[in-house]
């Protein structure tokens, strides 16, 4: 073999180098002819590319696990395209998998069923390109049962349903620099889902989510929301009911974006959840006075709100920033823009309420009785000294005020009888 050649198979870039399987195809302008490997074919001669797609995907499963390499070019296919779990699959950033007129299914492409692959013991990739549902009520990307998967660098557009799919029994399904989009001018589908995930111990970080009634929707535990930015076209894709539907345990939420909400920003229905350093933006499309930036369920409590960030529209007005069950949350350091919030700011360290059966695995499982950690300052408590005590309109039911005339100091607390002033018990 000229050295040459075994170069380029060494670097993986022959139809099957030393490194294991792949192979390559490329849908140009029909009629120019297609490359696949040293096999030459008329693209004009293929209408559906699902056979073809799917007779390369046997093969390399049957090998183990490979990757299916697709380049620029349309693909357009009749019924869903599954890729089993020991297949990767990378295309380039122009190449597109379509469905195209008269589809047969609910999803483009499915992710899963079969072993791992043989060389990596994972579930692979799918990366890069285009996932385009041609604006069928369907859904984009489906991931089934599936664990040690990433999916990065890639556009899911026009599945009205949902964009991204991730049922039980998963884990590790992991997305990366994703945009799910449906075009500007088409109305979003009641009950429809940007991205939802059904599994747990996942990471989605770098994501856009635009044109669905609920952007992202977690029903599981212990998920990673970083830098996620959802919102809708006002008014031509019609409301974003929920940004983010948070339902559940011990989800983390930084740093992302509820952008243009009608009901909530986030809606918070299971425990034990964190949003650090998150936005709402409330949009003028939707009606003034109205909505929420966090609305906390009953069920919802016990959370932990930092340094998050609520604003509105000039001349529009967001109801509440916190509203719902806040009781046993932490709610500390969040701030609005001007006056776009009207009511609803909160400032809450947690009373050490018990915890119920269903809420803590310990007192399930271990038969222990653990309570939240109740108020503990050193040093890092401030109240803003004032001169006189407070009248009687003055404050909230729950809030504390220093008063120092100069002569004495004490605490003063608004109680549901009015303004007490604490004493010193000897």
């Amino acid at each position: 073999m000229e050295r040459r050649k075994l170069i380029r198979n060494v670097a993986g870039l022959g139809m099957a180098g030393f490194i294991g399987s792949k192979m390559n195809l490329y849908a140009t302008i029909p009629g120019t002819g297609v490359s696949s490997g040293s096999e030459w074919m008329d693209g004009s001669q293929i209408d559906d590319w699902h056979t073809e797609l799917t007779k390369r995907i046997v093969v390399l499963e049957q090998q183990g696990g490979g990757t299916l390499e697709l380049g620029d070019g349309v693909y357009e296919i009749g019924k869903p395209l599954r890729l089993p779990s020991s297949v990767s699959l990378v295309m380039t950033p122009n190449a597109v998998i379509r469905a195209k007129t008269g589809f047969e299914g609910d999803v483009v492409l499915i992710k899963g069923t079969g072993d791992s692959s043989k060389f990596s013991n994972t579930s692979g990739w799918i990366r890069g390109g285009i996932i385009d549902a041609n604006k069928f009520p369907i859904t984009g990307i489906r991931l089934e049962s599936t664990g040690r998967c990433e999916i990065a660098d890639l556009v899911v557009i026009n599945a009205t349903y949902k964009g991204i799919h991730f049922l039980k029994g998963g884990y590790e399904t992991n997305l990366t620099r994703i945009r799910v989009e449906v075009e500007k001018n088409t109305h979003c589908l009641p009950g429809s889902i940007g991205i939802h995930y059904e599994n747990g111990d996942c990471k989605a970080n770098l994501v856009h989510i635009i044109g669905y009634e609920t952007h992202l929707r977690s029903d599981s535990s212990s998920n990673w929301f970083s830098m996620v930015h959802a919102w809708n076209w006002e008014p031509t894709q019609g409301p974003s009911l929920y940004n983010f539907y948070c339902n559940g345990t011990s989800n983390s939420f930084n740093q992302c974006y509820a952008d243009s909400p009608t009901n909530a920003g986030f809606y918070i229905t299971q425990p034990h959840q964190t949003f650090v350093q998150c936005r709402v933006y409330f949009s003028r499309w939707a009606p003034d006075n109205t909505g929420v930036g966090f609305l906390i369920t009953p069920v919802g409590k016990q959370g932990t709100y930092m340094a998050n960030v609520l604003f509105a529209d000039k001349e529009h007005r967001l109801a509440k920033a916190f509203s719902g069950d806040l009781g046993g949350s932490v709610i500390l350091g969040n701030s609005c823009w001007g006056d776009g919030v009207l009511g609803g700011m909160e400032n809450r360290i947690s009373g050490g309420e018990l915890l119920s059966e269903t809420d803590n695995y310990f007192t399930k499982e271990l038969g222990s009785t653990f309570e939240n950690s109740r108020l503990n300052l050193t040093g890092g408590f401030r109240l803003t000294q004032q001169t006189k005590p407070p009248l009687p309109d003055q404050g909230d039911i729950g809030e504390v005020r220093w008063v120092d005339d100069g002569k004495s100091s004490a605490l003063w607390v608004k109680t549901t009888s009015g303004w007490m002033q604490s004493k010193l018990q000897k």
